[in-house]
Parts: structure tokens; sequence; C-alpha cells
């Protein structure tokens, strides 16, 4: 064999074995964390991997004046079905108010959407993000709206310097109570932090709307944070105050995102 060849084939062979390793680096690497939409009002760009599972549930708490509101599961399944392409299915919680005459209790009305990522954050472009979707009038009499509620969403999302993001979010749903159909808006901007390789925090500020007679704007001030405990599972919590016509409602969250 002369030398030239051997060259050739030794060439060949350390890039074939090169080759395998990267791709056997990257099927054992599980892709980079996706960010859980639990911590706030304005939801992240961020569309879940084609052929991967997130789940996330959690529960939480509100209070205004004698009225305490619980709701428990809040469970969304996101599936990745496209590249920039995800599935949404936001399962029943148990929701129960208490009031000091009564307490009504019951399944929550489900909910089915789609979000499509139609663009990533580049230098001051941001990511754009669109859902679509409605709720299901699959709960109890006691607290399901009695009809499908219609609902979109459009997100922006900014990559800042330093680990900062910037979100912007506006969503309408056409709403339902008492056989009142009327529209919902809410608008919202966020701030998000790396905290170390494995925190987050988030700030944000939202301001919801209603078309029904005699509804009020609710503005509400909300701060979370999540913490990371492996690439594929997320803790979250939040803390909010929530602001009706001169009432303060004071809201709190915990919570978790699981990926498979």
């Amino acid at each position: 064999m002369n030398t030239p060849y051997r060259t050739r084939l030794r060439l060949a062979t350390a890039a074939t074995v090169a080759l395998l390793a990267s791709g056997c680096a990257t099927a054992g690497t599980p892709p980079p964390p996706v960010s859980t939409s639990r911590l706030g009002v304005a939801k992240p760009t961020g569309t879940v991997p084609r052929g991967l599972v997130q789940l996330e549930a959690g529960y939480s708490r509100a209070r205004l004046d004698q009225r305490t509101r619980h709701a428990f599961g809040e469970t969304m399944v996101r599936v990745g079905v496209g590249p920039r392409t995800e599935a949404r299915v936001g399962l029943s919680s148990y929701m129960r108010t208490v009031t000091p005459a009564t307490t009504v209790e019951g399944i929550a009305d489900a909910s089915a959407s789609v979000k499509h990522r139609f663009s990533d954050a580049l230098g001051w472009i941001p990511a754009v993000a669109v859902t679509a979707g409605a709720t299901l009038p699959t709960g109890a009499s006691a607290v399901s709206a009695g009809a499908w509620q219609p609902e979109g969403a459009v997100a922006a999302e900014w990559k800042l310097p330093h680990g900062l993001r910037a979100l912007g979010m506006a969503s309408h749903r056409a709403a339902i109570a008492a056989d009142d159909r009327f529209g919902q808006t809410t608008l919202a901007v966020a701030g998000r932090s790396a905290i170390g390789k494995a925190g987050m925090g988030h700030l944000e500020y939202s301001r919801g709307t209603s078309t029904r007679a005699g509804a009020v704007s609710v503005g509400q001030v909300r701060a979370g944070g999540g913490l990371r405990l492996t690439p594929n599972l997320q803790l979250d919590g939040w803390a909010a105050r929530a602001t009706l016509g001169g009432d303060h409602e004071f809201l709190f969250g915990l919570g978790f995102a699981q990926r498979w």
C-alpha cells in the first residue's frame, strides 16, 4: 500500500470516527430546556422541540377580601409537533372558591391550542410566536363557562445582553358568562433574567379589560422565579397583586415543568 493511499485512509477513518463521536454526543445530550409558561401572564416564545413532551402543573391561591380561590392542577401538556410548532392541551383544574356565605367547587374547563414560533430573536429583532385555541365546556356546571371560548395571543421576545430578556404579549378571548358573550383583552410586558446557571427571575405588569357591562379593568404586578434541577425539570413560584377598581387581590402559585 503506497504512502498517499495510507494517508488518505487514515484521514478518512479519523473523519468517520469524529463524525460518529459527534453524532453520539448530540444524540445523548438533551436539547436546551424550554421556558415554562407558568411564571407569568406574558409568555415566552419558545416551543417544545419536535418529538418531546412537556408537562406543566401546579397550584395557585388568590384572596380578595373574604373570598379565597384555590386552583389545584393547572395542568398543561405541550407536545412538539414541528421544528417551531407545538400542540397544547390544558387539563381541567379542580377549582374551589370559598366565601363566608358559600363554597363553590368543581372541575374547571379544559382547553386546546396550537402555538407556532415564526422567528427567533436576532439582535434587536424579537422572536415572534402566535397561539390560537379555545377553552372547552367540559367542567362542572358550577365553574364551567358553559360554552367554548375562542382565544388567541401574539407574543414577542427580545434577547438582551447579560442574560436579560424582554417579553411582550397581547391576547384576546371571546368569553362567555351567564350566556353573555363578551370580549376580554390582556396586554402584558415582562423582563426575565438568568440567575446563575440554574435560576431565572421574572417581573411583569399586565392589564386586562372587558367589554362586559359593568366590568372594571384589572392591573396586575407579578414577580416569580424558576430553578432548574435537571436539564428537563424546573420548579417555579410566583406572587402577584391584582387591582380591581381600588380593591386588591393577592395571589401566589407553585409548580413545576418536566420534559421527556
